[in-house]
């Protein structure tokens, strides 16, 4: 117990303090000495991780005193779980690997997560030119920092059926308004969150499309809602729609790769830009984590380039980290240099409210009659 406690003292003192400029190597040492001694790190992972090969394998051979523990489950559950656990006065989780909404509007406030800037130590993380635009993804409005973005794929609004509609004549999201496609169209009901959220909020606060865009299209456009993935991309396959908008593209893409006659409309085609966001792709550190050292030890490798291109390659989601090639990636889900992207996972975007949202929606439907 006395040696887990200074071990806990030393990693803080190491992540608060400034080394001198040829000291990092040294800090580093002690720090993986240290994790090595813990022997284990306990990560709490949103759902999607359990649906793919493991991550870790490539960590295990580098670091292998450091067993990596996982725990799968929802962001909504991972939230609830830690929340309880504090409750009961019970510290588990180490490093917690999600969304930014739950992170930042709810665990931030809790107290749940510490601040992770400090604890970033290897030179080639904090190199901020091997970063989409040239610098760290914190998520966070204000100090201190504490969730960091490490993957971002575009997000688009619309999927087609390529047997009824060509992608490319959607140049703006007013095309969708098109009186053509009225009745001819499927969305998710966004009121329910989740899927569409960030698509839905990056319209909403876009000075050139706005509440009142999304006015019109749930009050003008005659759409079929379903809260249904499935159906939806069957319904689209099968031509009983012609567009289906705010889907996840998993949703989409695994149509694709079974033959369907589905595709997403690439986001970077539309005048208005198009936001970026990181899915299950952000980081932190868990207040009072119980294996420290070892928490910032996985942190700096999952944030290193090793580790960006093991996520990358297992999740199929771009790295933010631009020192990586994003071989095997769909094509529509990367970043393209020229283009007007929107951060929409940061905390500026996850402050507009689902309520909000959805009272537009309602009452849009209202007066639709629907």
């Amino acid at each position: 117990m006395r040696l887990r406690k200074s071990l806990v003292v030393l990693f803080f003192l190491l992540a608060f303090s400034s080394p001198a400029k040829g000291a990092e190597k040294i800090s580093w040492e002690r720090v993986v000495a240290g994790a090595e001694e813990e022997g284990r790190v306990t990560l709490y992972v949103q759902s999607a991780l359990g649906r793919k090969a493991d991550p870790f394998e490539i960590f295990h051979k580098s670091y292998p005193g450091v067993k990596v523990s996982a725990v799968t489950a929802t962001g909504n559950e991972i939230t609830h779980r830690i929340l309880t656990e504090r409750r009961a006065g019970r510290y588990i989780a180490d490093v917690m690997i999600g969304g930014t909404t739950t992170a930042l509007l709810t665990l931030k406030p809790a107290g749940a997560i510490a601040p992770l800037k400090p604890a970033l130590l290897l030179p080639e993380v904090l190199d901020e030119s091997r970063w989409w635009q040239k610098r760290l993804g914190w998520a966070d409005a204000k100090e201190p920092l504490t969730t960091l973005m490490f993957m971002g794929y575009v997000q688009t609004i619309a999927y087609v059926n390529t047997q009824l509609v060509d992608a490319k004549r959607f140049k703006s999201y007013n095309d969708i308004l098109d009186k053509k496609w009225k009745g001819k169209i499927v969305a998710t009901d966004i009121r329910h969150g989740g899927r569409g959220g960030i698509v839905a909020r990056f319209i909403y606060k876009h000075p050139e499309l706005g509440p009142q865009y999304l006015e019109r299209l749930f009050g003008e456009m005659d759409l079929t809602l379903s809260s249904d993935p499935r159906q939806m991309v069957d319904w689209l396959a099968q031509g009983k729609f012609s567009l289906a908008l705010f889907l996840a593209t998993d949703d989409v893409t695994s149509g694709m790769e079974k033959g369907l006659p589905v595709a997403p409309v690439p986001a970077d085609q539309f005048k208005e830009g198009a936001p970026i966001a990181p899915g299950g792709g952000a980081v932190s550190l868990a207040d009072r984590a119980p294996h420290p050292n070892a928490a910032g030890v996985f942190i700096n490798w999952l944030l290193s380039r090793e580790g960006q291109a093991e996520w990358q390659r297992i999740l199929h989601v771009p790295s933010l980290r631009t020192d990586i090639a994003k071989d095997g990636l769909y094509p529509f889900d990367i970043p393209k240099p020229g283009v007007n992207y929107i951060n929409a996972g940061t905390e500026e975007y996850s402050r507009i409210t689902g309520d909000e949202i959805r009272n537009l929606v309602t009452k849009a439907l209202t007066k639709a009659g629907k």
